[in-house]
């Protein structure tokens, strides 16, 4: 399944509500009605990585955002390291 991270720079946040009302999988409110993603880490921006099928609904979310504070990346491959190449 494709991985995808969701992030929300919380500072631009104005607490319309939309993301968490559209998606709730992977957004919710804090205390104040900012966004954060469900699960994830929060400090200054709050992100999280799902592989759960429901891109298309994470990405709805992200363009119903009237501040555009919302991120979502699918990852199509993991990351990979590269290793030195071994003469012929």
């Amino acid at each position: 399944m494709l991985k995808f991270k969701v992030e929300v720079d919380r500072e631009g946040c104005i607490a319309c509500s939309n993301c968490y009302t559209i998606d709730p999988d992977h957004f919710e409110s804090d205390s104040q009605g900012k966004s954060q993603v469900k699960g994830g880490k929060t400090n200054g921006k709050s992100n999280g990585i799902f592989d759960d099928g429901k891109l298309s609904i994470a990405q709805e979310a992200e363009s119903s955002c009237p501040m555009s504070v919302i991120k979502v990346i699918p990852r199509l491959h993991p990351r990979r390291i590269n290793l030195p190449r071994k003469p012929h």
